[in-house]
């Protein structure tokens, strides 16, 4: 006999691990575990999730998001020109 390890799409996986059975195979199913994340990739993976949620929230009118200027001011460590103002504030 034969051991193989064969990877299979989850929608047929069912109905070929039937047939392989059904031929007098033995069948193991082994699932897979999701991948260990790092400690940068969970909070990556936290904060799309938290910003997922506000967007969602704001489009059912729920609260109100922040304007690009006002994100634009929370990145700059220096003040912005006042030539840049006027194009932002347009």
């Amino acid at each position: 006999m034969i051991t193989a390890e064969v990877k299979l799409p989850e929608k047929d996986a069912e109905m070929i691990l039937k047939v392989i059975s059904k031929l007098g195979g033995k069948v193991k199913v082994i699932e897979h575990s999701q991948p260990k994340l790092s400690p940068a990739a969970k909070k990556m993976k936290k904060d799309l999730e938290e910003a997922f949620r506000q967007v969602k929230l704001h489009q059912e009118g729920r609260i109100q998001l922040k304007t690009a200027k006002e994100l634009l001011d929370e990145l700059y460590i220096i003040p912005i020109p006042s030539f840049c103002k006027a194009v932002l504030s347009r």
